[in-house]
């Protein structure tokens, strides 16, 4: 079966997770992201850094269904007619076309928590390794992991 590869970097008191890159690309994004895999989360979204970094008027993205993560209330604002792109192990291209992904923005706009969460990394969750049919293996100790279609 074609495998996705992943990355391992260390985060939260340097434990290992696993990292896909992909390339995104939306009307107003057009871009390589990194984003975690959790198993653990319902949702697939863009961090608040990258959202920032698109340019894109945060302050008119306070909309959406509200979502926690890491101490921190986000508007899980929902992006539209998204393309993602993913490299094989052989080179090749594993492309998804979805109505949207959401991103994280702050229900508290400052300077104060912008800094706060700027670590909270992309992520990608179980709607999308569901509904695209991947499975992550993820082996900590030895450090591999990949997702598999």
């Amino acid at each position: 079966m074609p495998k996705i590869p992943c990355t391992i970097r260390a985060i939260v008191g340097r434990r290992p997770f696993p990292f896909v890159t992909f390339f995104l690309r939306t009307t107003h994004i057009s871009r390589f992201v990194d984003a975690l895999v959790d198993t653990g989360s319902p949702y697939t979204v863009l961090s608040t850094n990258e959202v920032m970094s698109t340019r894109m008027p945060i302050t008119k993205m306070r909309l959406g269904e509200i979502v926690s993560l890491a101490g921190f209330h986000f508007f899980n604002y929902p992006i539209k007619n998204v393309e993602m792109s993913f490299r094989t192990e052989t080179d090749e291209l594993f492309k998804v076309k979805l109505e949207s992904i959401g991103s994280l923005i702050p229900t508290k706009l400052n300077k104060k928590t912008l800094d706060e969460v700027k670590n909270i990394p992309s992520i990608i969750g179980n709607d999308f390794l569901e509904s695209q049919k991947l499975a992550l293996y993820f082996n900590p100790s030895k450090r591999i992991a990949y997702l598999e279609y």
